[in-house]
């Protein structure tokens, strides 16, 4: 499982680039017609799953309500959908509309926008984006059930249903492991300890984009390629790197495999050598260990270099 999402989150980012080139309630309302989904907070993460949910075939929808902050987000998903989407100024609306609330503003804010919201505990699921936001937090501060507040992390992807949502909920919600699934592919964990070490692997944008970088930029060095031939040059090989991973990811050895098939003393399998003699890969874990540490609040999540 943990292969196969690592592999999707890879994927997900090597498409974007390439692009460049619930509670038994809520499952029985979905069941008589279609759920109602909120967004308290309309962001980039917020917009992607509300359109990721319009666009998916699987679980009826009914109605999409969401925040007007950001504007230009929300009027863009209202201008798509206008028979689905509502944009309301009052989050109390949105609740008021809504089945599934998902919560998406900032950390700091979090508390207070949930305790000043009035949450039906026989009606409401809750689903906080907020990934620095605790679940017994989210409990005190929403009122509701324990058995319906959850915690989700994803990609923009999801917006194109690629990539794959992890989702922490302690009980079982088929509605939402259905609906998040319908978007994707999703990953349930129970404990938050789980999902703040799979969150790592949300983190890995950043590096391989900065590698993708540094690997166009030695190429642009030492050929007469334009940038933009440098460019596609090496997304485009990072692209069959990870779609032929893909393509065997529900095998769980499968990047051992990879790996052992290098040709023996080819180039492949030196270049692999020379990156774990100079530290390259031992430096992954300590960058690793570094996102993990901030996420569980433990550290900055600085790594200091040694004098």
């Amino acid at each position: 499982m943990a292969f196969v999402f690592l592999l999707d989150q890879y994927h997900a980012f090597t498409t974007k680039v390439n692009s460049i080139l619930p509670s038994s309630s809520t499952t029985s309302l979905s069941s008589m017609g279609g759920a109602k989904i909120g967004f308290v907070g309309c962001g980039t993460i917020a917009a992607s799953i509300a359109r990721g949910i319009a666009t998916q075939t699987d679980v009826p929808i009914e109605a999409i309500s969401v925040s007007r902050r950001s504007k230009a987000k929300s009027q863009a998903l209202a201008d798509e959908f206008p028979t689905l989407v509502t944009v309301f100024d009052d989050n109390q609306e949105i609740l008021n509309c809504s089945d599934v609330i998902f919560i998406c503003v900032l950390p700091d804010q979090t508390a207070s926008v949930l305790q000043g919201l009035s949450f039906d505990a026989s009606r409401h699921s809750l689903v906080s984006l907020v990934s620095t936001a605790k679940i017994p937090d989210l409990i005190s501060d929403s009122g509701l059930k324990a058995g319906n507040v959850s915690k989700m992390i994803c990609l923009p992807s999801i917006a194109r249903h690629e990539g794959v949502a992890l989702h922490c909920c302690p009980t079982p919600d088929p509605f939402l492991t259905s609906l998040f699934d319908a978007c994707g592919g999703v990953v349930t964990l129970q404990e938050e300890s789980e999902l703040q070490a799979s969150m790592v692997t949300t983190c890995i944008m950043g590096p391989v984009y900065g590698i993708m970088r540094q690997n166009r930029d030695w190429v642009l060095k030492n050929t007469k390629l334009t940038k933009e031939e440098a460019s596609k040059l090496v997304i485009k090989q990072y692209m069959g790197a990870v779609e032929q991973a893909q393509r065997l990811m529900e095998d769980p050895d499968s990047l051992d495999e990879l790996i052992d098939e290098q040709t023996k003393g080819g180039l492949n399998e030196q270049a692999l050598g020379n990156l774990d003699q100079l530290g390259g890969l031992a430096a992954q874990d300590k960058i690793l260990d570094a996102v993990v540490s901030r996420i569980r609040g433990e550290s900055d999540g600085s790594i200091q270099q040694k004098s």
